[in-house]
């Protein structure tokens, strides 16, 4: 990758259009009891509908929120808009507390980790049963496992000052998705780097999974670790899938994208088929393909569109195109009680800018099981001493490559500073330095309170969602407080009003979402 290229497309751009884009956060993290254990109670309506409420919902399990900003034009809002949903669920719970790192706490059975109910709609009948599927598909436990994701967009003024990949031209729709599946590609790529930097899940409670390899050590009263680890939320331990490790979706275009996904969407698969779908009368899962829908896909990044009701992600992609990128590497910060920092998510930004702005060439399959490689690895081994990864087909130290990407990044960060100096470019700065020495990287930070203060697992994590329930630092903007007040009893209004409108049966509902979305 040339710093030129970026020097260069950076020149043809506005500091408002380099600057401008929109941003935010999905949060995931799980109620827990004053015990530490996963919380058994269901979502409360004092938190609202999970189903139509626009900034609080549930992912896997009923235990198991996602906090979603809006997109905001600044790192500050974002903060501020964490801070609020924060402040407001934590009003909200009684006696629980919100568990902070990416690995839970504690499990003792399944059953502990109820799949979410949205009510007895056909929409939240399909999501309900989606999460029957990947609890039949892949155990709960692995879903209990939670992150970051970090969503990015450009101004729409953007595009128009950046050339055309497609000769001939054809159309901003069209231009615009090339250049994200183009920064797609480039994440791929480089899908190592924000996991070194910033993965914090170094340790887990054995609990969690039954396998065992020889990368991990055990720790005080079933801690597990891995020494060397940056994100085992990341590694093949993870939130992954071993059927899916071999499935190749192309980021070639938005046109391959769609194909794959839509291919996989309804190929069956027999393991998927021995389950059953529906059985005496109940369903197990959505379907018995490769993937029930599109999210079912695993990925370091998305391409997202905004979808219509009842519309499935891929059709809402092929209809109007990628709108932005969703980023998913990123582990919960149990540093920080919003679990992000603003620090971060400033380079994420810049790095986001970065892949989209540097020259991103078509990738074959070889590469990407070569990205997909140097992820586990750093995942698993990412602060030992001299690793090496793959690229171009030939081996290349963690360091060194991360350290030609910083200086690389320079004029994105200076860009957005407008000038040397600012914020961005003080995340840079921090990530070189963790570069250069491990120590500073999240994981090594967590493993070293593991270690000299003597916690276990479980013990450290219950700390960290105690001083998480403290106050914030600043109460965030008393027009967010209010936002979120009147949206959880609005939310439940709407889905009355989902639930009281004629809809056709749910089988007939379906066939149709399965076959054309």
């Amino acid at each position: 990758m040339q710093g030129a290229v970026i020097r260069q497309r950076i020149k043809r751009l506005t500091r408002q259009q380099l600057s401008g884009g929109l941003r935010g956060v999905e949060r995931e993290c799980l109620r827990v009891t004053p015990a530490g254990r996963v919380a058994p109670t269901p979502h409360g309506e004092e938190l609202g509908s999970a189903l139509t409420h626009r900034y609080i919902t549930t992912d896997f399990a009923e235990a198991l929120l996602e906090l979603i900003t809006p997109p905001v034009k600044s790192t500050h809002d974002v903060s501020d808009w964490l801070a609020a949903l924060h402040e407001f669920v934590l009003a909200q719970l009684d006696g629980e507390q919100l568990w902070t790192p990416s690995m839970p706490p504690a499990i003792s059975s399944d059953r502990q980790l109820l799949p979410a109910r949205y009510g007895s709609s056909n929409i939240g009948m399909l999501k309900h049963i989606y999460r029957l599927g990947l609890a039949n598909r892949y155990g709960p436990r692995m879903q209990a496992i939670v992150g970051i994701h970090f969503n990015y967009s450009p101004p729409p003024d953007f595009w128009g000052s950046l050339p055309d990949l497609e000769s001939p031209p054809s159309g901003i729709v069209a231009k615009r998705s090339s250049w994200t599946m183009g920064q797609m590609r480039n994440v791929r790529r480089l899908a190592w780097m924000p996991t070194y930097l910033l993965g914090a899940s170094p340790a887990f409670h054995g609990s969690l999974s039954r396998v065992r390899t020889a990368d991990l050590r055990k720790g005080r009263k079933g801690t597990l670790y891995a020494p060397d680890a940056t994100s085992l939320r990341m590694s093949s331990l993870g939130y992954t899938s071993a059927l899916q490790a071999g499935l190749v979706i192309s980021a070639n275009s938005l046109h391959e994208y769609v194909r794959d996904l839509e291919a996989a969407v309804h190929a069956r698969h027999a393991a998927y088929g021995k389950i059953g779908v529906r059985v005496r009368g109940r369903y197990r899962q959505l379907s018995d393909s490769v993937l029930q829908v599109e999210n079912e896909y695993y990925s370091a990044a998305r391409p997202k569109r905004r979808i219509r009701r009842g519309e499935r992600a891929a059709t809402a992609l092929r209809r109007r195109g990628a709108e932005y990128l969703e980023l998913r590497l990123v582990d919960a910060d149990p540093f920080e009680p919003l679990g992000v920092s603003e620090a971060s998510m400033r380079f994420l930004e810049a790095f986001l800018l970065y892949c989209l702005l540097e020259e991103s060439p078509p990738m074959a399959a070889d590469e990407y099981l070569a990205c997909v490689s140097n992820l586990d690895d750093t995942a698993w081994r990412g602060r030992a001493r001299g690793i090496r990864l793959i690229r171009n087909r030939r081996r290349i130290r963690l360091d060194n490559w991360g350290l030609e990407v910083c200086r690389a990044m320079m004029p994105v960060c200076e860009a957005l500073d407008g000038g040397a100096g600012g914020e961005y470019s003080a995340a840079l700065k921090a990530a070189r330095a963790s570069l250069r020495d491990p120590g500073l990287t999240p994981a090594a930070r967590v493993l070293d309170e593991l270690s000299d203060a003597g916690w276990d697992h479980q013990a450290w994590g219950m700390e960290k969602a105690r001083l998480a329930s403290r106050p914030p630092r600043a109460r965030p903007n008393a027009a967010r407080r209010r936002a979120l007040k009147d949206e959880a009893p609005a939310s439940l209004a709407r889905l009355l009003a989902m639930e009281s409108a004629p809809e056709p049966p749910f089988d007939e509902f379906l066939a149709r979402y399965l076959e054309k979305g």
